[in-house]
């Protein structure tokens, strides 16, 4: 029996298909997400000194204009330096984690968030403001949590409280809502941890 050849085509473009997303590129999950990941490869461009990511025909995939760059994890983030903050990218290159962290370690721990499914608000971190000079609290996509308002600001603990500098001298605590949990009335940070040490016993 002699079949069409539109049938043929049919089922060679329905296998092809099967094994790649739309438009014949990859899908980006599971076990092949990291796969995929690791194809990407942060280099240097000598001409600039910026970072960008080159796959593995040597060629640009995203630009370089970061000034370091990390290697993709397997949920498909790294780690980026934009100016003198880091962020974190998405392997199309778009910003997942906004660049306003302080401290490189920070975004990793952000990244390590996400990856375990943790509550946005759950995991912050304390960063200062570029503009106003004060400390605020970032959720795990960089925005603020807890908006800069703060002299100084010691991280949460696993208890879900941290230490803050309400004035000039004037130490207290909060919890992750932003409510007083012990009035800003000492002198030190050390004096303001000590109580909160006695208050809740650990």
């Amino acid at each position: 029996m002699k079949y069409p050849i539109s049938i043929f085509l049919f089922i060679f473009m329905f296998f092809v298909c099967s094994c790649a997303g739309l438009g014949g590129f990859p899908l980006y999950s599971g076990s092949y997400g990291s796969q995929a990941a690791s194809r990407l490869t942060p280099v240097e461009n000598p001409a600039t000194g910026l970072y960008g990511y080159v796959n593995d025909l040597g060629m640009w995939v995203i630009q370089p204009k970061f000034r370091s760059a990390q290697r993709f994890r397997n949920n498909g983030l790294a780690r980026v330096q934009i100016g003198v903050r880091y962020g974190a990218i998405n392997m199309a290159g778009k910003v997942v984690i906004n660049p306003v962290f302080e401290h490189s370690y920070d975004v990793d721990n952000a990244i390590t968030s996400m990856e375990k499914g943790r509550l946005r608000g759950i995991d912050l971190w304390e960063t200062r403001d570029s503009k106003s000079g004060l400390y605020g609290y970032l959720d795990y996509y960089g925005n603020w949590f807890i908006k800069p308002q703060y002299y100084n600001a010691r991280g949460f603990n696993d208890e879900g409280f941290a230490v803050v500098e309400v004035g000039r001298n004037r130490w207290g605590a909060i919890d992750r809502n932003n409510r007083i949990v012990i009035q800003p009335n000492f002198k030190a940070s050390y004096e303001a941890e000590n109580a909160l040490r006695r208050l809740w016993g650990y």
